[in-house]
This record gives structure tokens, sequence and C-alpha cells, in this order.
């Protein structure tokens, strides 16, 4: 028996060359020639394929589906701004119509007395007095 050494790991044969220092990751592309592939070899390449297109075509539905989502939260988030608004609005105008009527009352109120100018109080008796001044000529 010689005295060397003999490792246990096996050594490749000379007409079976491998570099086992690459390890294979499906989401490598490898180019080799298809021709001298096996039939497994073959399957195993096309079931890569179909599931990385399967992959990839889940997240891009999932992407849409994100998008899809964001859109309507967007557009609910604006319609509730525009109620919002609206509803503000409509409180501003009928603030303003009660102050208006408020004003038309007062008014209503103030043209049916009659008040002494130099006094400013009302003059008793009276309902309402028109005058018209004359400019001397």
């Amino acid at each position: 028996m010689s005295s060397q050494c003999q490792s246990k790991t096996p050594q490749p044969t000379p007409g079976h060359v491998c570099n086992y220092s690459q390890v294979m990751d499906e989401e490598l592309v490898i180019l080799t020639d298809d021709s001298t592939d096996t039939k497994q070899e073959k399957e195993c390449k096309a079931e890569c394929k179909a599931k990385r297109w399967k992959t990839e075509e889940e997240w891009l539905e999932a992407e849409q589906r994100k998008r899809v989502e964001e859109e309507a939260q967007r557009r609910a988030m604006e319609e509730e701004e525009a109620r919002k608004k609206r509803v503000a609005e409509e409180e501003a105008e009928r603030q303003r119509q009660r102050s208006q009527a408020r004003q038309d009352e007062a008014v209503q109120r103030l043209s049916g007395m009659v008040y002494n100018v130099n006094t400013a109080k009302r003059v008793p008796g009276t309902s309402v007095v028109v005058t018209a001044t004359r400019r001397a000529p």
C-alpha cells in the first residue's frame, strides 16, 4: 500500500469535470447549450422558469391591488374633505341668512317708528313720517 494519505472526499473523474464552487441560483440566468441537456434538466429549467413567471405575476398583481387600494383611499379622503367643505359652506350660508333675517326684522321694526332726529327718541302717536327738505332758491 502507498504511504500517501487517501482523501475521503470524492474526486472528479477526468471525463466528468464539474466546478463545485458555483452554486446554482434560480434567480441567475445560466447560458447553456440546451441541446446537450437531458430531459430531466429541461423539465427542471421549465419548472424554474414557470415558478419565476408565477412569482413575478403574483408580485405584479399584489402591486396592482396595492395601487387600487391606495387610489380608493385617496378618493375616499377627497370625498370626505369635499363633504366637510360643503357642510361648512351650508352652515355659513344658514348663519348669513339668519343674520340677514335679524337685520331685516330690525329694519322693519325701525321703519314703522318715527324718531326725533334731535333726541333720537321715538315720537309717540306716530307711525311713519315721510319728510322732504327743500333748499332755498
